[in-house]
């Protein structure tokens, strides 16, 4: 990794409202912490991997590769046993709605179909959009509009159709 390429994954961590960050890759591997991340519960960690993308011909641009896991699961909680989880891919924050003014994606009780846009997760100044896996019936909305969610949280409770 070049210093140019180090310089601008250190400014765009800078300029972030992210509170930790780590980077493994072509040989290197770090951690960036901001003083915050070390009071207990003050801000959430990143918990992805993240490294500079190449393939846009940027180096300072940067995306994010969350752990392998399934964004779909069950959970032994109060849900009925048949009802599954759709979990954030990613730390960041939640948005129902496109904008503001704008009315939600889903709603409970809303059928959504493959590839549905379900909401938007805010990431490093990144809006990342999260679509339905499967053939669904929303069943409960988790997370409030705006709130922080963390790598794996469930997000909405669904019954498969």
């Amino acid at each position: 990794m070049d210093d140019k390429t180090l310089l601008a994954l250190f400014d765009r961590f800078d300029k972030s409202s992210v509170a930790e960050m780590k980077y493994s890759g072509n040989g290197y591997s770090f951690e960036l912490r901001r003083k915050e991340a070390f009071v207990a519960g003050t801000l959430p960690s990143l918990g992805t991997e993240v490294k500079p993308d190449f393939v846009s011909g940027h180096p300072s641009a940067i995306i994010s590769s969350p752990a392998p896991h399934s964004p779909v699961g069950t959970e032994d909680e109060d849900a009925d046993p048949g009802n599954e989880f759709i979990k954030s891919p990613i730390v960041g924050t939640f948005y129902r709605s496109p904008s503001a003014d704008a009315p939600a994606f889903v709603e409970a009780g809303k059928k959504v179909t493959a590839g549905q846009k379900l909401c938007i997760i805010e990431a490093m100044k990144m809006m990342n959009a999260l679509e339905a896996e499967l053939n669904c019936e929303i069943v409960k909305v988790l997370v409030n509009n705006g709130e922080m969610v963390e790598f794996d949280q469930p997000l909405f409770e669904v019954r498969p159709l």
